[in-house]
């Protein structure tokens, strides 16, 4: 799904890598949810001793489109199987009045209502209460409120003040994500139970209803009506249940499968009659539907040649307006915004489509892993115009991205796992930083035939059912032949990102030095371990330098045999991060040694050379660093400097042996170096307080 309030992030080709200067629960995080090759259920899934099997739904709207309002009468009849014994179904269910209920068959005496807590809770006969028992629960209703919530009505000539302008025809539709299916019909609306639908439409004549799967039947319910028979042909979630009714002007297409010759999709259209006859051009300024969607077969088609063959035997897309999201991924039939149909985001189409992959065909489990659906589908917004526009465009768009995420600094102190109930679409959140964290996998992994297949694995061993954080990161790791704990750890369960303070010079033996320290302090991790790229020019050549930086404050240098004239750190966007690069003498770089940790007070720790010399030792001792050494004849200077290499204090060293103390108290947390030079000797010392 994508909100319409967010779409700006959508267009704009931010570059933003060149910086200017919860509590984590590891126990949920590191549990094993793969057995025997089939996914295990995630344990704080809310559950219910059912599974729901099969949904028939009866909708007669010929009275919507009478009053105007999204009032209606429904039959919903529900197949259940107990997976343990229980004396109540309990469903989800609100704003409706409960005609009648059967069990098997028998009709309840007394017809239960929903409750306060919008849950219905249905009584079982003794005799039916037993784990493994079917039961066919028949419930006849009546949606009484006029209130458009789940379900909308917008009679013909409605005003849109988003769009400014006003609808051409009466519309209804349902809207569920994530949990508004129970306001048009009683269901269990969770996620993680999908099962089989059939969803049956009562309108008045000359009114088109689609939804979801393949079209059944069509046929004259009553002089002046027509019921429309849908029929899923994969398991649903409830969320993604749909039932759309207008005077649309339908029209289809026949999609060839890339990967199976002579295997199609059937394509579905829909648009109002004002918005259909249009000419062959768009300049922006009027709806044009069929202009709008003529690419979708060669979308399908790059995304089949990523993900795999398209999952379904049919996709469609209808508009509407007024919509408050920009599109949602209804199985098989994904909603859009009207004003799309002006040409403005072609990424939205991309967008939803690629939900029918990792949001449909393989579905969150909860809506704490609602990145899963979203993060996808962001990510394939890049794969859509890396597939028209090469690697500069999938660049521009993983930086767009990128820049959404860091324009929302207040929720960048969350984790992008579980994100708060009333927010779960947190666009810089769920939709940009989940994109990028799929983008920084394919960058580590660094073969895309690998990354891309072990997707479509993803995919297909969690095809029609669902999929929750843990699941996916255990799957695909394994697949990789990677252990991906710590990276979900850093990355989504735990929130922010590093920042990084780099420094770099070249010897005169063209050993290029390169310090690097992590500056980041709203966050949960002292630092995150990442790949790091540096990007070396010379001449007309460019060669990329890995490292691996697992330290909050570390040193690397590379050998080289031509002569550095400038460095860039993360060209690829390997990092969602921020950084300062600057260039420094070598006497400010080098010589660095890779520091040991001293074995010291918590309160402070000091990493320092292990054996750097024996006439310069520096260790702590009640808040002062102190630092003996034995200077030679001609004395020396010792000096202290920040991370950026701006020195905070110095002083003289007369001959022999000295012990210098270097009060600690003022300074803040960080990374300082101790330097003592002479005449002969350059020794540093690298020092991390962590107060």
């Amino acid at each position: 799904m994508i909100r319409l309030i967010k779409l700006s992030f959508i267009f704009g080709l931010i570059f933003f890598f060149t910086g200017t200067s919860s509590a984590h629960n590891g126990s949920v995080c590191r549990r094993a949810f793969i057995t025997n090759g089939k996914p295990v259920l995630w344990p704080d899934a809310p559950r219910r001793p059912f599974d729901v099997l099969k949904y028939q739904l009866t909708l007669d709207w010929q009275k919507m489109f009478e009053t105007k309002s999204p009032a209606f009468t429904g039959i919903n009849i529900i197949t259940v199987q107990l997976t343990e014994q229980t004396p109540l179904i309990e469903l989800d269910a609100s704003y409706m009045y409960i005609d009648s209920i059967s069990i098997n068959g028998s009709p309840l005496r007394i017809v239960p209502q929903p409750d306060t807590n919008e849950k219905l809770f249905i009584p079982i006969p003794l005799s039916l209460q037993s784990s493994g028992q079917l039961l066919v629960i028949d419930i006849g209703y009546n949606r009484n409120s006029v209130k458009d919530t789940g379900i909308y009505f917008y009679p013909k000539g409605t005003y849109d003040a988003y769009q400014k302008t006003s609808t051409t025809e009466d519309l209804a539709y349902t809207m569920s994500e994530p949990i508004d299916a129970h306001y048009w019909m009683p269901c269990m609306d969770l996620p993680y139970d999908k099962a089989e639908s059939e969803i049956s439409i009562i309108v008045p004549n000359g009114i088109e209803a689609a939804s979801n799967g393949t079209l059944v039947s069509k046929q004259s319910y009553s002089p002046t009506s027509t019921i429309w028979h849908w029929k899923s042909d994969e398991p649903i979630a409830t969320y993604l249940m749909v039932a759309d009714a207008s005077p649309f002007i339908h029209w289809s297409e026949t999609h060839n499968r890339t990967n199976a010759p002579g295997d199609t999709v059937h394509l579905d259209f829909y648009a109002w009659p004002s918005d259909y006859y249009q000419d062959s051009i768009i300049d922006h300024s009027a709806y044009n539907a069929t202009f709008f969607l003529k690419n979708t077969s060669q979308i399908m088609s790059w995304f089949e040649a990523k993900y795999g063959a398209f999952p379904f035997v049919k996709y469609g897309q209808v508009p509407v307006q007024p919509f408050i999201f920009g599109g949602m991924e209804h199985q098989t039939l994904t909603t859009i915004h009207r004003g799309w149909l002006k040409g403005y985001d072609e990424e939205g189409i991309a967008h939803e489509m690629s939900h029918q992959w990792f949001g449909d065909k393989t579905t969150c489990e909860t809506f704490k892993d609602i990145w899963l659906n979203e993060g996808f589908a962001t990510f394939s917004e890049a794969i859509y115009t890396e597939s028209w526009g090469g690697n500069i465009w999938y660049m521009n768009t993983i930086r767009s991205k990128a820049a959404g995420y860091f324009y929302d600094t207040l929720n960048n102190k969350l984790p992008t796992y579980d994100p708060p109930a009333d927010d779960l679409f947190n666009y810089a959140l769920t939709y940009c930083k989940g994109g990028c964290v799929l983008h920084m996998l394919r960058r580590m992994v660094n073969n895309d035939t690998l990354f891309f297949n072990s997707l479509r694995d993803y995919s297909n061993a969690f095809a029609f059912t669902t999929a929750n954080t843990a699941q996916f990161r255990d799957y695909i790791g394994q697949r990789l032949g990677l252990d991906l704990y710590e990276y979900f750890d850093q990355w989504i369960f735990g929130p922010q990102h590093p920042q990084y303070d780099i420094k770099w010079g070249q010897s005169k033996d063209n050993t290029l030095y390169i310090r690097m320290n992590q500056t980041q302090t709203e966050t949960i991790r002292d630092h995150f371990t990442m790949p790091v790229n540096f990007f070396v020019f010379h001449g007309s050549a460019t060669d990329t330098i890995r490292f691996e930086n697992d330290l909050r404050s570390q040193e690397f240098q590379k050998s080289l045999n031509y002569t550095v004239d400038s460095l860039k750190f993360d060209d690829d966007a390997l990092i969602l991060s921020t950084y300062i690069t600057a260039s420094g003498d070598t006497v400010n770089i080098s010589p660095i040694v890779r520091s040991t940790l001293l074995p010291i007070s918590p309160e402070l720790a000091v990493r320092s050379a292990s054996q750097l010399s024996s006439l310069f030792t520096v260790y702590p001792e009640d808040g002062e660093l102190l630092c003996k050494f034995n200077a030679p004849v001609s004395g020396g200077t010792i000096e202290l400097y920040n991370s950026v290499g701006m020195k905070i204090l110095g002083m003289p060293v007369i001959p022999g042996e000295n012990l210098i103390k270097l009060n600690t108290h003022n300074l803040s947390s960080g990374i300082y170096f101790v330097r003592y030079t002479n005449s002969s000797t350059n020794e540093l010392h690298s020092v991390n307080f962590l107060r």
